[in-house]
């Protein structure tokens, strides 16, 4: 089987309220620059979409990146009618991402339509099915069962641990085993929490979760057709790959831990992992880096004025600043969080993971020398490590820092 090698970025169609062309046009730009293949556009049922999609639709074809839809089902209306008019309406579009000469449909949900509805929905729209289904027998996804008709199916979940250990293949071998060849999607993640009344919950980011399940991936590439990262804009449950929210509306009512919170030093490392995913090779490292990131305050503290109790898997959280090297050649680094250090020196070239207990409060400093030279040394001025909190943020502030030059 051919294999595609295609990477997919989820984008919440819900949190672009108040969107306009040009910050489409921003936002792809940005990510059409990773080498990402295409956009999933996660739609629900408010009626100020349509609008917003016509604009993504539009500002994709001038960007030159393709936009597929993904439907929330625990939002949209279950119904195949709406299903087939959104995908038909827009598929003509040159923005329109096709799979063998076919539009992708996704979804995220989608057990209320039930097998007849997606085969409905496949011969009505002539679309490459990738649904995230659940709540189903998972045995249905075989060949010649009743889900057995699908183009693919992805694994939201699988991009993180679900539960207090590393995250592993295990779950992905499941899949691929029942869906059998080229049919399993797999997905990517570097964070998970929320905080709302309705649900209050941490997926467990430690050991480098961004980095690893890369490397997971990219060993089982030649299994691989669709890799889907997650996600571009859910800062509702941290999993957002850039700076943090553009405008008021582009978060719901309630997310109080993502403002000063940028996860873009994940974005940007990523370039690395999706060229070795594509071609078998890791590309060769030219710029030193420091990519860090870490939680604001101890899991285990009380917060001063929440209304909500700490997060469901708090305890799987280790208070620990995480920390990945891209060294060009060999160098040495000092991680610093207020006034506990760990110098780390001769690490050699490549991605190296290294770590530092949190066991003082203050700045976090990261520093690189190179052959007697200083080439690195920042603090980051809007982010400190602190022994109390007003309300529980398990959100990370994911920082880097480069060298200039060549040493």
């Amino acid at each position: 089987m051919q294999r595609c090698n295609t990477h997919l970025l989820i984008f919440r169609i819900t949190y672009s309220y108040d969107y306009n062309y040009d910050l489409w046009v921003n936002d792809f730009n940005q990510i059409r620059a990773k080498n990402i293949d295409a956009v999933a556009l996660n739609v629900g049922r408010d009626y100020w979409e349509w609008a917003r999609v016509q604009d993504a639709y539009n500002a994709a074809a001038a960007v030159g990146i393709d936009v597929f839809f993904s439907f929330d089902y625990t939002s949209f209306d279950c119904s195949v009618d709406e299903t087939v008019n959104w995908v038909n309406t827009f598929s003509g579009s040159p923005a329109q991402f096709k799979v063998d000469g076919r539009p992708m449909v996704s979804s995220f949900s989608g057990d209320c339509l039930g097998p007849g509805g997606w085969q409905a929905v496949r011969d009505r729209t002539g679309g490459f099915l990738m649904p995230f289904i659940y709540n189903i027998d998972y045995q249905q996804l075989r060949r010649g069962a009743s889900y057995g008709f699908l183009d693919s199916w992805q694994c939201w979940g699988c991009a993180w641990p679900q539960g207090d250990q590393d995250k592993t293949t295990q779950d992905d071998q499941y899949y691929m085993d029942i869906l059998g060849p080229g049919r399993y999607a797999a997905t990517v993640s570097g964070w998970f929490f929320t905080h709302y009344n309705y649900k209050n919950f941490y997926l467990r980011g430690d050991a480098w979760l961004f980095l690893t399940r890369w490397e997971e991936l990219i060993s089982m590439r030649d299994q691989l057709r669709f890799v889907e990262v997650l996600t571009w804009n859910d800062f509702g449950e941290s999993h957002y790959l850039n700076s943090g929210p553009p405008t008021a509306g582009s978060q719901p009512y309630g997310t109080t831990w993502t403002n000063g919170y940028p996860h873009d030093a994940f974005f940007d490392l990523i370039n690395y992992y999706i060229e070795a995913f594509k071609t078998g090779t890791y590309p060769a490292i030219t710029r030193d880096t420091i990519y860090f990131w870490s939680r604001p305050h101890p899991a285990g503290i009380n917060a001063n004025n929440d209304g909500l109790s700490r997060p469901q898997g708090w305890d799987w959280a280790s208070d620990t600043l995480w920390v990945a090297v891209f060294c060009s050649s060999t160098c040495s680094v000092t991680l610093q969080v207020g006034s506990y250090s760990q110098d780390f020196n001769n690490l050699s070239y490549g991605v190296n993971k290294i770590s530092l207990p949190l066991n003082a409060f203050g700045s976090v400093t990261v520093k690189m020398r190179k052959n007697g030279q200083e080439v690195i040394n920042y603090t980051p001025s809007d982010f400190q490590y602190r022994g109390w909190t007003d309300q529980y943020n398990f959100n990370a502030y994911v920082g880097s820092a480069s060298a200039s030059g060549s040493f």
